[in-house]
């Protein structure tokens, strides 16, 4: 798709865009006149630490449009192992810069959350900063936990209003699971978790000074002011960064490099590509693993990631596959890391992302496992089984033909496969192509 794609980079299971304030604006506009739902979050070390603990956040947060990284521990994460992100992205920035573009551009603007004042007085502050800027609609529900709000009428508001973006100010990550479970019913086509942002705006908060922002010490500023709601969150996610992220350093600055060059190509197996990946999977050759992937997922094909010869992964990297697999989920198509080696099973699970991917010990499983579940049982006739392929017409196999070769792929012997991509061959004598090595 045209437009800027940027590179990412994983820091404890979440992919962070690596993009400037400028690139984030610029691809909050592209999704806006994209349309859809896209959802953006601004993510801090606090959500880093209620995502190791949440898996249910941790996959929102991967199948996110644009994460931007809200804070100068997360720069600092990723440039320990090796990784720069441009700058930080502050959502408190954020909303005024959205503002400016809506107001340009003419896109409707709607507030959720925060108290009544607060979202009234950001709402005034906004309009008269920034001449044009058309705010459709405010509302501050009553506070209460997500199981118990009244999402039908929060969602009835927002229909009515037909926002291009909704500004949600619930704090993390109530805000963030409230976007996720209504994705489906959302007609906005840019949704933002913005924490206190209008607060701050209102002048309930003040901002910490330009010196403490730059230099990371924002959060001192904050619990200052605060310190009842916050000391103890960030002595808790402090804690918790101590003890997660020496853990992903090693596990990255101990995997092997390989010393010549390195290199991907793919193989088409059926509807499936299986992309090999041979040495350091950085730098251009990411790149260019990334072209064979986009590829891949635009023509509808499974994909299998042979990793038996792969050396060096990077934060970007595992950014690259988290992002891949997202776009795999979205698309009804399967991903599949197979014949992973020893180093790269640890840099997954020391990353906390080592339940977020299918992975299996060959690639002749994972082609086994995709054709399985491409398969859709049809009426049948006695004697034979009919399916109906995910795409393609259907096809007809003997039950015990069936019950043969699914045995001999379960065995998962070397270079076992079974070929579905031109079709089930009527010369062969099962009906299909069928290949024991």
């Amino acid at each position: 798709m045209p437009g800027i794609s940027p590179n990412s980079v994983a820091v404890l299971g979440v992919p962070f865009n690596n993009v400037t304030m400028e690139e984030a604006v610029a691809i909050i506009e592209q999704k806006i006149d994209e349309g859809g739902f896209h959802q953006v979050a601004t993510a801090n070390v606090d959500f880093l630490m209620h995502a190791i603990h949440d898996q249910e956040l941790q996959n929102i947060l991967c199948s996110c449009s644009l994460v931007v990284p809200d804070g100068m521990p997360i720069l600092w994460s990723a440039r320990l192992m090796g990784s720069r992100l441009k700058e930080r992205v502050c959502g408190i920035d954020l909303v005024p810069r959205l503002a400016e573009l809506a107001a340009r551009r003419g896109y409707r603007v709607y507030l959720l959350g925060a108290g009544e004042k607060s979202s009234q007085r950001a709402s005034e502050l906004l309009q008269e900063r920034y001449p044009g800027l058309r705010i459709v609609g405010r509302y501050s529900p009553p506070v209460r936990p997500l199981e118990e709000m009244n999402h039908e009428e929060i969602l009835r508001r927002i229909e009515l209003a037909r926002p291009d973006i909704l500004l949600v100010a619930f704090g993390n990550p109530k805000q963030e699971k409230w976007l996720s479970m209504h994705r489906d019913r959302l007609r906005v086509p840019v949704s933002i978790g913005i924490g206190g942002s209008l607060d701050m705006i209102a002048g309930k908060l003040t901002r910490a000074p330009r010196w403490m922002q730059k230099s990371g010490m924002e959060w001192f500023f904050r619990a200052a002011q605060e310190p009842r709601r916050l000391l103890g969150r960030y002595i808790s996610d402090a804690f918790t960064l101590g003890r997660y992220l020496p853990q992903q350093m090693a596990a990255t600055a101990t995997q092997p490099r390989k010393n010549g060059p390195s290199k991907v190509f793919s193989t088409r197996v059926g509807d499936t590509e299986v992309i090999t990946i041979q040495g350091n999977l950085t730098g251009r050759l990411l790149a260019e693993f990334e072209r064979y992937t986009r590829v891949a997922s635009e023509s509808g094909k499974h994909i299998v990631l042979n990793m038996a010869e792969s050396a060096y992964f990077g934060p970007n990297t595992l950014g690259s596959l988290v992002h891949l697999m997202t776009s795999m989920q979205r698309l009804k198509l399967q991903l599949w890391l197979a014949e992973m080696r020893p180093h790269l099973v640890r840099l997954l699970r020391s990353s906390r992302l080592d339940s977020y991917f299918k992975t299996t010990s060959s690639v002749s499983d994972a082609l086994y496992r995709i054709a399985k579940t491409d398969l859709r049982p049809l009426p049948q006739v006695p004697g034979i089984q009919t399916f109906r392929r995910k795409t393609g017409a259907p096809v007809q196999i003997r039950v015990e033909v069936m019950q043969d070769v699914c045995q001999r792929m379960a065995a998962g012997g070397q270079g076992q496969q079974l070929d579905f991509g031109t079709g089930f061959s009527q010369a062969s004598r099962y009906g299909f192509k069928v290949s024991v090595g």
